[in-house]
């Protein structure tokens, strides 16, 4: 083989790397953003979850309506 060729397939072997590390740098990018949206959903419902809890438990109580059953 000349010198040539081994310039040739060495950059191309590189340029191959690269782009495998671009993809698996970019899979595990989207894997974590996918994660952290659904850890702050998680969050988020509970913390809704609460504030209903609260509201709830503010509510005077009230007593039971008569129904009048002639009609």
């Amino acid at each position: 083989m000349s010198r040539m060729n081994k310039g040739f397939i060495m950059l191309d072997s590189l340029l191959s790397v690269f782009i495998v590390t671009y993809i698996c740098l970019m899979c595990f990018s989207i894997y974590k953003t996918i994660e952290q949206y659904e850890k702050s959903y998680i969050n988020y419902q509970f913390n809704s979850n609460d504030r209903y809890e609260e509201i709830f438990n503010t509510l005077i109580v009230c007593e039971a309506c008569e129904v009048d059953e002639s009609d």
